[in-house]
């Protein structure tokens, strides 16, 4: 990490500030293992602005170990592990001919390792789209239809934390992070994720009958147009 960062970090509140000698700031132990927290959090997925949002919702002398207990608490929303294989065994383990390597690559669901291998990420999703490839839908549209699909679930699961940041997780953290309660908080996240997907299920449900009724209409509406003027 350069300099840069460090300071950047720093300035936005992440790190508590340098011990001064001076003009010369220096770091320690406890700003190297908030860095490496900083770090791990945004390989699963944190904005700077959502670390910075948990940092101010706890006190400064606690932040550090609150914001470890949240990654710990997230272990139940751990993304689909990704897939490894030899790259010759992806059409056969996707089950479409070709196999749009290239295109998968291009979109971030497939990774070449460089020896002969591939990582396949999101393969539950990878896999979905295959069958829907299948029933003639274009490859193309479908990444741009995931594409959106991402960016309104990205924002139903924000607001899902968010709503749990500011009652549970606030409430936990103004009572001082009671190790006692620690199992209970964790329960609460653990429940939420069922909870979270019947919602989204549900209201997928809810509209889409809206959206195929608006499309036999449509057809029927051609239909009637085309009747007519025969």
């Amino acid at each position: 990490m350069t300099v840069r960062n460090v300071r950047a970090h720093a300035a936005r509140g992440l790190l508590p500030p340098p011990r001064m000698q001076g003009r010369t700031g220096f770091y320690g132990a406890e700003h190297l293992a908030r860095l490496e927290l900083i770090t791990h959090l945004q390989a699963e997925g944190f904005s700077l602005a959502a670390i910075e949002r948990l940092v101010d919702a706890t006190p400064n002398q606690t932040a550090e170990r609150a914001l470890s207990q949240y990654l710990e608490m997230l272990t139940p929303w751990q993304a689909e592990p990704p897939v490894d294989m030899p790259r010759e065994e992806f059409a056969s383990w996707v089950g479409v001919h070709p196999p749009h390597h290239e295109m998968l690559t291009e979109a971030g669901l497939v990774e070449d390792l460089g020896d002969g291998s591939i990582r396949v990420h999101s393969p539950g999703m990878v896999r979905a789209g295959a069958e829907a490839v299948r029933l003639g839908m274009p490859l193309d549209a479908l990444l741009e239809t995931r594409r959106m699909v991402l960016e309104q679930v990205t924002e139903v699961a924000e607001n899902f934390v968010d709503l749990f940041r500011r009652t549970v997780w606030q409430d936990f953290v103004a009572d001082g992070l009671p190790a006692d309660r620690f199992a209970d908080i964790s329960d609460v996240v653990a429940k939420l994720q069922p909870v979270a997907a019947q919602t989204v299920m549900s209201a997928f449900r809810e509209t889409m009958p809206r959206a195929v009724g608006d499309l036999v209409r449509e057809a029927s509406r051609v239909l009637g147009e085309d009747g007519e003027r025969s």
